[in-house]
């Protein structure tokens, strides 16, 4: 048994039974060392098994099959679908057993270049599932990109929409020559909804005799819920019902019976019509939980009507108690008050006329 490196490429070379085997590790001595040494012990323990390398499909053949289990269980296979076909056009003829951690480290380091750090680390959370479920089908052993960790994202600062600002960007929005998108952004600024949750709803979770909305496929079992409607929620659904095509509320306009897609380029529109400063479309669900915050609603009720699994990602919004108790004491800072008294004058005299109406109090009376 030994490793040895080619191209610079480590390999191991071990015997399993009679067969002799040679299996390309990476970039590093260290970690085929480490290689060989886990298969010395699978082979001793007799966990280790061989599969011959024609059997282990390439990754494109492996996509098709991940795409047919995608589609069948997960909610968001509409936008991974297309970050599959990326991730063919990079790995599609490479066998799955021929991929290393370096190929994860190079495809980081590549990408980078060219797409926002955010947009790199969706593609290999991507990659690392479909290798996973590769390792839990039996069609790899191990998962090569597991321990490949995620590029750092730069936080963003959330944009709470201002009260004046609001007039100006529903306008802004009857402008943009799209469809919806003017209820679209007043039904997220006045139900705390996420995108994905207005573009799926469907008529019969809305129920306009209780003003209610049922929020149903959620992303989590806390964000099924049920969220009161307002007035203005109210009028816009109603107004909507009386021109409803089918049961989706948010009916594409180019393919019959799906449901609409997303409004970043016309929201990005409006925005830059409206002359406010930049505010993303989820910063509309910010905007809902900082009114209701500074309206005195509890934070329990605010967590419950935005379907937070836990307590401490609503409590972020406090802060907006904080910065309004700064402002308010700020204000001093500016108020007009008087000249403070001279602590060292001399008090003035009483007036005759103030004493003769004054009544002298036993000291028994004061307290004292």
């Amino acid at each position: 048994m030994a490793v040895f490196e080619r191209n610079g490429f480590w390999y191991i070379d071990f015997y399993a039974g009679s067969r002799r085997i040679r299996e390309r590790v990476g970039c590093s001595k260290g970690e085929a060392k480490k290689a060989l040494f886990v298969r010395q012990a699978q082979i001793a323990q007799g966990r280790f098994d061989f599969r011959p390398r024609l059997s282990v499909p390439t990754f494109q053949d492996f996509a098709r099959r991940y795409e047919e289990y995608a589609r069948a269980n997960k909610r968001g296979f509409h936008n991974e679908q297309y970050r599959i076909r990326q991730l063919v056009e990079l790995f599609g003829k490479r066998r799955l057993s021929d991929l290393i951690t370096w190929d994860a480290e190079k495809f980081k380091a590549e990408l980078s270049k060219s797409v926002k750090p955010a947009t790199v680390n969706r593609l290999l959370g991507n990659v690392k599932n479909m290798l996973t479920m590769a390792v839990k089908w039996n069609v790899l052993q191990q998962n090569p990109f597991a321990g490949v960790k995620l590029l750092p994202v730069p936080t963003m600062l959330e944009r709470i929409l201002g009260d004046e600002e609001e007039p100006k960007l529903l306008e802004a929005c009857d402008r943009v020559r799209a469809p919806y998108l003017h209820p679209i952004v007043n039904l997220a600024l006045n139900t705390g909804m996420r995108k994905g949750e207005i573009f799926s709803l469907h008529w019969s979770q809305v129920d306009l005799g209780n003003h209610l909305i049922h929020i149903q496929n959620a992303k989590t079992e806390y964000g099924e819920r049920r969220i009161p409607m307002n007035d203005t929620v109210f009028g816009l659904l109603s107004k909507l019902q009386k021109c409803r095509h089918g049961d989706l509320i948010f009916p594409s306009h180019r393919k019959t019976g799906e449901k609409f897609r997303d409004v970043k380029t016309a929201f990005r529109r409006a925005v830059s019509l409206s002359g406010i400063r930049h505010i993303r479309f989820h910063d509309l669900r910010h905007t809902f939980a900082t009114r209701l915050v500074r309206a005195g609603v509890d934070l329990i009720t605010v967590q419950h009507l935005l379907g937070h699994a836990k307590i401490t990602m609503t409590a972020r919004y406090a802060h907006t108690l904080a910065d309004d108790k700064i402002a308010a004491v700020k204000r001093l800072d500016r108020a007009p008050f008087g000249s403070l008294p001279d602590p060292n004058r001399t008090p003035e005299a009483i007036s005759p006329e103030v004493a003769e109406g004054s009544k002298v109090l036993p000291v028994n009376a004061l307290g004292l």
